[in-house]
C-alpha cells in the first residue's frame, strides 16, 4: 500500500495581538459602564455583582495562566462572562452582542491551517473549504512564505508558522506535479 503524500502547513496570524488588545479595550469599557452604574440606586447591586464576577474571572484566568506558564491574555470566555453580567442588568441586546463578540473572537484566534494532499487543498479553519488543484496556476513555498496563486487572479501569500517538518523543494515539486496532473485531467 502506497503512503499518500500530505503536507500540513500552519500560517502565522499576525493580527492576534490586535484582536487581544481590542478584547482588552472591550473589557475595560464594560467595566467602566458597570462602575458608572454604581452611582445609580436602581443598578447598584447588579453593577457591583457584575464587577465582582469580572474580577473573579480575571483572578481565575491569571491563576490558570501562572499555573500553566502561558502568556497573559483573555480567551473568548471573557465575552460570555460579560454577557452574563449584562443579563443581570436585563440588557439583552448587549447580551447578544457579547455572545457574538465571543464567537467572532474565537474564530479570529484560530490557526490558519492548510492541508495539501494528492486530491485537494483543504483550508481547515472556519469556514472550511476545499480547493481542487485545477483552481491553482501556482503553489509555492519559499523562505517560509506560502504563495497560493489562483487561476482567477487571486493570490494568498503568508508567512508560515513553522517550517521544521517541511522540505521546501519536496513540497514545491509535489505542488507542481499536482497542478500539472490536474491540467491533463481536464
Amino acid at each position: 500500500m502506497k503512503h499518500m503524500q500530505q503536507f500540513d502547513i500552519v500560517l502565522k496570524n499576525d493580527k492576534i495581538k490586535s484582536y487581544r488588545f481590542i478584547a482588552l479595550i472591550i473589557l475595560f469599557l464594560n467595566l467602566s459602564v458597570f462602575t458608572f452604574f454604581l452611582f445609580y440606586d436602581e443598578y447598584r447591586t447588579e453593577a457591583a455583582s457584575a464587577i465582582a464576577v469580572i474580577f473573579i474571572y480575571i483572578l481565575m484566568r491569571r491563576s490558570y495562566i501562572k499555573k500553566n506558564k502561558q502568556e497573559h491574555y483573555f480567551n473568548e470566555f471573557m465575552f460570555f462572562v460579560l454577557a452574563f453580567c449584562w443579563m443581570g442588568l436585563q440588557n439583552y441586546l448587549l447580551v447578544l452582542i457579547c455572545i457574538l463578540w465571543g464567537i467572532l473572537f474565537r474564530l479570529a484566534l484560530q490557526k490558519l491551517q492548510f492541508i495539501f494532499n494528492i486530491d485537494v487543498v483543504k483550508k481547515e479553519n472556519f469556514p472550511k473549504k476545499e480547493f481542487g488543484w485545477n483552481t491553482f496556476s501556482n503553489v509555492m513555498l519559499k523562505d517560509n512564505m506560502l504563495t497560493l496563486d489562483f487561476k482567477n487572479n487571486k493570490i494568498l501569500q503568508a508567512e508560515i508558522e513553522s517550517a521544521l517538518n517541511i522540505n521546501e523543494e519536496e513540497f514545491n515539486s509535489f505542488a507542481c506535479t499536482q497542478i500539472e496532473l490536474s491540467q491533463t485531467n481536464i
